[in-house]
Order: structure tokens, then sequence, then C-alpha cells
């Protein structure tokens, strides 16, 4: 049941209307804007409600985190390169094997040398694990500073690139890139819960729109009453004159219009509640924004619907912001057990390092040295490491099985549930039809029967209080119509938010709200 509208109805009762155009209200345009008077569109309801709204400013800033995260996961494979300088000067008495095995006479051996190593290590997508190392030492020492010594000081020089693949746990992209996969699911579940919650905010606006326009039509459908019934009463007074009507004519003809008076104030009074909730929605600070007025630039239209029941169904699971957030979830669970699953196999790696040494008067004759040697130094071999046990590896992997599990049985009961919002909002649309072209058959039918009784009237054919049950049973169903029309904008309201496209429908963009980032 739409909200507010019932209550208004009861309190009106047979309160009359104005009669509504076939396609639409028009509400009526003052004039002149005064300075406390906005005009407002269904667009600026909603840009403006998702504006001020916090928990869009809240909302919006998860996808940012979460690429943030996904960043710094993919910043494991960024390369480092770090650099060692060392200058050092050593004095190192020569025990018995150290003075044989040089040969020498000193008892001392002095050592000036300059020692530098850069490393460049790094992470590939495949699971690789490279690192570049580049030594240079240039060492002045009692031994080369003799005249047989081939060079003083002596530019030693090294280079060699070292790789280890593993071959079973940690193996290519799907492993090592499982925590930026599950980073960037994680960016997508946030933009969908973003959408979701502008889908919920803007539905909020516009039933908030509707439900405003509803209550400026129940004025005017009541003022229009108090009009009518003040000029029959006249009417009946001049017969009263002619006597040609008694005073209970009179008398109940007034008593109408006192009526319609007391339903006029309760209906000033909900339309302060519709704008009081336009104005929670629509600006930050509801104090400033108290004495705001709003003239409202669209109409309540008639709700037209050309999809069937199972092709919003099947658009809803692609559309729905919640079920699509629920699926992102699968998704991610399922790349959480794959992970698991490489972590139960045992780690063996192949590991390969090749590399040049040289020896010159000065760096530069240290590296030139590479081109005399005949091949370069080499080396392969395998290393493995197999758990016996692998308790914390089988745990891992059953949990994150049950989760998974846990997140497919979200998103079934997720799409059951969005099925069954589309099947009664659908129901509640096509009810709000109904009943519109119902009451419009209606208000034809009471139309014709009122202007009969009038001429009757007219001919003193007929009662003032026939009129009168004539008019309150025209008014009713004109009430009946307008109750239709909203009940119907507001359940296609609903029914495009559950189906995920109400922005489309209603042709609302929502990036001309300053502060809303929504992803293409």
């Amino acid at each position: 049941m739409i909200r507010h509208l019932l209550p208004i109805r009861l309190l009106l009762g047979a309160v009359g209307a104005v009669a509504l155009s076939a396609a639409e209200v028009e509400p009526a345009a003052p004039p002149t804007t005064p300075d406390n008077e906005m005009r407002l569109t269904m667009t600026d309801a909603v840009v403006r409600a998702l504006d001020a709204n916090l928990e869009i400013k809240i909302e919006r800033l998860k996808p940012a985190i979460a690429e943030q995260q996904r960043r710094f996961k993919l910043g494991a494979f960024d390369p480092h390169l770090t650099t060692h300088y060392t200058v050092e000067s050593l004095e190192t008495p020569q025990n018995t094997r150290d003075f044989f095995a040089t040969g020498q006479t000193a008892q001392i051996l002095s050592e000036d040398n300059i020692r530098t190593e850069t490393n460049l290590t790094g992470l590939l997508p495949t699971g690789t694990t490279y690192k570049i190392t580049v030594l240079a030492y240039s060492l002045k020492n009692t031994l080369n500073r003799e005249a047989l010594a081939r060079f003083y000081p002596e530019y030693t020089t090294s280079t060699s690139l070292t790789l280890s693949q593993p071959l079973l746990r940690g193996f290519g992209i799907a492993s090592t890139l499982a925590e930026a996969r599950i980073a960037k699911s994680q960016v997508r579940s946030a933009e969908q819960a973003l959408r979701g919650k502008i889908d919920e905010i803007s539905a909020d606006a516009l039933d908030a729109y509707v439900e405003a326009l509803y209550s400026k039509e129940l004025i005017r459908v009541i003022t229009d009453r108090i009009s009518l019934a003040e000029r029959l009463r006249d009417e009946n007074e001049k017969r009263l004159k002619q006597g040609l009507m008694a005073p209970i004519d009179v008398m109940q003809a007034e008593s109408t219009r006192a009526a319609a008076e007391i339903e006029l104030v309760r209906a000033k009074a909900f339309l302060d509640e519709t704008e009081n909730r336009l104005r929670e929605l629509l600006f930050q600070d509801f104090a400033d924004a108290a004495d705001t007025r709003f003239t409202f630039v669209d109409a309540l239209q008639e709700v037209k619907l050309a999809e069937s029941l199972p092709a919003l169904r099947a658009f809803a699971l692609e559309r729905s912001a919640e079920y699509q957030v629920a699926l992102q979830a699968v998704e991610t669970e399922k790349l959480k057990v794959r992970y698991a699953r490489n972590q139960m196999l045992p780690t063996v790696n192949i590991e390969t390092s090749v590399g040049l040494n040289g020896l010159g008067a000065s760096w530069s004759g240290g590296f030139s040295d590479y081109s005399k040697r005949s091949q370069p130094d080499y080396s392969v071999g395998l290393v493995a490491d197999i758990p016996l046990g692998l308790h914390q590896e089988r745990s891992n992997l059953r949990e994150a099985m049950m989760h998974l599990r846990s997140a497919e049985l979200e998103a079934k009961r997720d799409a059951n549930h969005v099925i069954s919002q589309v099947q009664t909002a659908y129901s509640r649309v096509q009810s709000a039809i109904a009943r519109t072209e119902a009451s419009s058959r209606a208000v034809k039918t009471a139309e014709a029967a009122l202007a009969d009784e009038e001429k009757r009237l007219t001919n003193g054919l007929t009662t003032s209080f026939n009129v009168l049950k004539l008019q309150d049973e025209l008014s009713q169903a004109r009430i009946n119509r307008l109750e239709a029309i909203a009940e119907g904008q507001k359940a296609v309201i609903v029914l495009w938010g559950v189906v995920g496209v109400l922005l489309e429908r209603f042709q609302i963009d929502a990036t001309a709200a300053p502060h809303v980032m929504v992803r293409p």
C-alpha cells in the first residue's frame, strides 16, 4: 500500500475534487517565485538528494578505497633497486696458515677497500623471482702492493642474473595475481554497492516528490470542493427566497462546505509533512531550509508499462545492484578457493643463475674484462619443500570452500528477493493502471449523472440533497483517480529501482551532483 495516500483518502471521505485530465494532473505554477520558493523538477530533486546525502558521500569513498587496495596488491610486482657502498680500512694479523699461504713476510695484512653492490630484484606475474646483481670492488692491500701483483689497486667486478621459478605452489598468473584479482573484485562490489545506494536515495527523492505532488493536488481538490459547495449554497439561498426550496437545502450545502474546510486543514498539514520529507532529503541542514516552499514543475503522469513480467525479472537479475554485489562476492570466494588449492601443493622451484666476472686496473677495465671469458658462470638446481601434514593448508581450503558455499547461498537468496520485489512492484503497477482506467470511467459516468441531476434541479424535478450526493460521488471518483495515478507512479519508481534502471527510465544524470562519483 502506498505510503500516506490511503490515510488521507479515509480522512477525506466523500469530499470532492476538480476533474483531472485524461493523461495527467497539471500543477498550478505561480506567476512569480518568492525568495523562499524553490522551483523543483524530479531531476532537481534527485540531484539535490544525491549531493546532500551523507550516506552517498560515505559510500562513494569505498570504491576509491578498494581501488587503492588493488593497486597496493599490484605493487608486489614493482622492482626494487638496492645499493650498498662500503669503504673499509682493515689490519689483519697473519696467522701461520695465512703467512705460508701468501708466502709473504708481512705479519700484518693491511687493506683499504671500496666495495659496491647493486641489486635489482622483483617478482613477475608468472611467479618468477629475479635478481640482477652487480658487484664492483676496489682492493688495496699488502699483497697487491708488491711488484709481482697484476694490478694495484685491483678492480674486481661481477654481474649475475638469478631466477627462481615455482613449478607447483605459487606457479602461474592465477596464483601470483590472486590477491590483486580479489581486490579488483572488491572494487566492482563497492561500485555496485554505490550504484545501489544511489538508486535507493533517488527512489526516496522521487517518491517524496510524487507524494508532495499528490498533496498539492489534494489541496486543489478540496479548495474546489469548497467553491462548489459555496456556489450551491448561494443558489439554494436564492431559491429559498423565491420559495422554491426549504431551509434544510441551504443548511446541507453549508454543512458540506464546512466539512470541506476541515479537510482542507488536514490536507495542508499533510502537505507540510511531505515537504518536510523533501527538505530532509534535499538539504544537509534542515533548519536552514525550514521555510523553503516548493513549486513543482513536473506533473503526475498516468503509468504505462510495456515490458512483460518475465522480461523484467530477467533484466533485474542483470542490473540489480543488490544481486550484482552478491555475484561479486561469489567471484571473490572462488578466487580464494583457487588460491587455497594451489597452496596445497608442495613447493618445487627451479633456480638458475648466470654471471660473468672481471679483473682490471680500473672500474671500466674490470667490466671490459668480461669479454675475455670463454663462457659465463652458471648453475641450475631444484629446491623442494614438501610439508608432511598440510593441516593448515587443508583448514584454509575447507574454510574457503565454506565461504564460497555461503556466498552462493546468499546470491540465491538475493536473486529470490529481487525477483519477489519485481513481482510485487509489477503487480502494484498493474493494479494502479487498472484502477486508473476504472476510476476514469467512473469519473465520466459520475459527471454525466451530475449534469443530468443539475438540470433536473433547475427544473424543480429533484432536491438539493440528491445533487449534493452526486457531487460527492463525482468527487470521490476524482479522488480515486488521483490516488490511482499517484500510486501508479510511486509503484513504477519502486519497480525501476528494483530492476536497476531507475535513473535511465527517468532520464536523470546522477553525475550532475557534484559530490557523486559514478563509474561507467
